[in-house]
């Protein structure tokens, strides 16, 4: 079994919570498990049963609760024995949280004693991780007070021991949240003022750090009529004379980049480079850089070039993750998750991640605080997903790609992307497929960057296919690209297909944006509007103009001017697609009723 007393007192069996049954049975355990495998008293226990004087049955009473308690046990309730003038439960000291805790405290002493800083950290934060809220919580009697006091000055010394600790090892602005909430509980404690202090000049904020000293000073003063102890004063005149090293955190990323590789390949993107390169907000705000665009326009693309561009503005580490909001077969990265992700690679050993997502979410702002970081988040599916990823200060750079547009995060720098020019669509196309090949055929060029929707990923296929096809012509390209009813298929390479990316972003939609999307793929005129998309749905105009406008944020659909939307003519082909799988779908299953349809039509999305 195992016993919890710091916190709310209690057992598990097998996993089971055991039912402890009423408040004189948990102060009856909570007593023995104090002494666990040494004799109570019985006049100890009464004493702790009964906040006055003990009734006089109370020794019957006590009979009773022992009585009570061993059958809460079941098959374990030999655990409670009866041993001369009192009682004694029999168990081993680690299945007691509070032991263990001892045990811990005790291993980090000697492994510090013996310069072993990581493991007397592990130990330290092993031990404090049992606490579940303060001692004994709930038991409200005077002689568990005064246990319960004195575990929570053992609880503060661990933290201030783990903190001098990472102190040591070099951390200092991720520890100053943790140590301001801990001096605003327990003022009056020069330990963990002097920590602060330390904390606060080690990140180069001498003022701050002298003015924690003078609030210190002040408090004492006024409320005990004291002056601070010599060790404190020692502390603050050294920050004063400035005769402490101003030692900055380690720097876990400094040196280290996480950012994919920029491809040999890259075209194009001359203007949206310049423009997002030099778009970053005065004073302390945070920059944040949101690049958008239907699938295969190339944002991760730009995103990279553009990282690898900044990156010497930002020595302090380059961090990339891929948040997979359109990753075939995987679901979008919780932030928890993500943020897990980002501080193992900023640095921080598993141990030291709160399980918490808000609480890692506070950590991930702690650590990057005062640094100069750049931090990719790619492929993000929306703003609820990534906002929890933000860094808190105006020091770090944050560049974000998303096929939706990323309204509901604020303060941020954003650019759609559109496909490519016909020029360097020719131009990406002739560099990924060779100038030997192409030269002198400008015309049968322009011709397959154009049945390629100068998509920037459909150029890139094809260029690739041509290139490891030397016996293919431009014009052999050309026919195969020319069939409507092959151009996706003729579009895919290895674990790459333009159709795959289209699928993934139609699987985001909701049921009701892909009823619109197929019906559109139908749709005879080349452009189309709220009525249009009303008349085909057999719905209101205002709910077909909401469907149009979220298809049209997910860049799905495309607009020329305001109210007209359009199809890329890629995306066409593949709502056509999925109209004739639906159609084909719904023959199987039979229209016996309009209800049966609308089911199936649910389900099938």
């Amino acid at each position: 079994m195992n016993f919890e007393l710091l916190g709310t007192l209690r057992v598990q069996r097998d996993g089971e919570r055991v039912d402890l049954g009423g408040l004189r049975q948990q102060r009856l355990l909570a007593m023995l498990l104090l002494s666990v495998n040494k004799v109570v008293g019985a006049d100890r226990l009464l004493e702790a049963m009964w906040d006055g004087e003990p009734p006089v049955t109370a020794r019957r009473q006590l009979h009773n609760a022992v009585a009570a308690l061993r059958r809460s046990f079941g098959a374990a309730k030999h655990i409670v024995v009866k041993d001369g003038p009192g009682y004694r439960i029999t168990a081993d000291p680690q299945d007691v949280d509070a032991h263990r805790f001892t045990t811990l405290v005790a291993s980090a002493s000697a492994a510090a004693a013996a310069g072993r800083t990581t493991a007397a950290v592990e130990h330290l934060e092993a031990a404090l991780a049992l606490w579940n809220g303060p001692a004994l919580s709930g038991l409200n009697s005077p002689v568990f007070e005064i246990v319960a006091a004195r575990f929570e000055e053992n609880r503060l010394s661990a933290t201030e021991r783990l903190i001098g600790l990472r102190l040591d090892g070099g951390e200092a602005s991720a520890l100053v949240p943790q140590l301001g909430e801990l001096v605003s509980r327990h003022p009056l404690r020069e330990e963990t003022r002097k920590l602060l202090m330390l904390a606060l000049h080690r990140c180069g904020r001498t003022a701050d750090a002298l003015n924690a000293y003078e609030q210190g000073r002040r408090m004492l003063r006024d409320e005990l009529g004291v002056d601070p102890g010599a060790s404190i004063r020692e502390l603050y005149e050294r920050i004063l004379r400035d005769d402490l090293p101003k030692r900055r955190p380690p720097e876990p990323a400094a040196g280290r980049s996480f950012l994919p590789y920029d491809t040999a390949h890259f075209t194009g993107r001359a203007e949206e480079l310049r423009f997002l390169a030099g778009s970053r907000p005065a004073g302390t705000a945070l920059s944040i850089l949101a690049i958008d665009g239907m699938a295969g326009a190339g944002k991760t693309t730009l995103a990279v070039r553009l990282a690898h561009q900044l990156a010497h503005r930002y020595p302090e580490g380059h961090l990339y993750i891929d948040l997979h909001g359109h990753t075939a077969d995987q679901q979008p990265l919780e932030p928890d998750a993500a943020l897990e992700r980002l501080l193992l690679d900023f640095g921080l050993p598993p141990s030291r991640i709160p399980r918490d997502a808000r609480q890692r979410a506070a950590r991930w702002r702690a650590e990057v605080a005062e640094r100069r970081v750049l931090v990719v988040l790619d492929n993000a599916f929306d703003a609820r997903q990534v906002r929890p990823l933000l860094p808190g200060t105006g020091k770090a750079q944050v560049i974000i790609t998303s096929r939706r547009r990323l309204a509901g995060l604020d303060g941020v720098t954003s650019r759609s992307l559109d496909v490519f020019p016909a020029p360097d669509a020719a131009a990406l196309f002739t560099r990924i497929a060779g100038p030997g090949r192409t030269a002198g055929h400008p015309d049968a060029v322009a011709e397959i960057v154009a049945l390629c929707g100068n998509l920037p990923l459909a150029i890139t296929i094809a260029a690739c296919r041509f290139h490891n096809r030397p016996a293919w012509s431009l014009d052999d390209l050309a026919f195969r690209l020319r069939d409507r009813v092959r151009r996706l298929a003729e579009l895919s390479l290895e674990d790459r297909s333009v159709a795959s990316r289209f699928e993934v972003s139609y699987e985001r939609l909701t049921a009701a944006q892909r009823r619109l999307f197929r019906a559109l793929g139908a749709f005879a005129g080349e452009e189309f509007d709220a009525a249009d998309a009303a008349l085909v749905l057999n719905q209101p105009v205002p709910e077909a103009e909401r469907l149009l406008e979220e298809l049209f944020d997910a860049h799905v659909l495309r607009q020329r001017t305001a109210g007209r939307y359009h199809f890329h003519a890629l995306v066409r082909e593949h709502a056509r697609e999925k109209g004739e799988e639906h159609e084909a779908l719904l023959s199987t299953f039979g229209r016996t009723t309009l209800a049966t349809v609308g089911e199936l039509e649910c389900s099938l999305g």
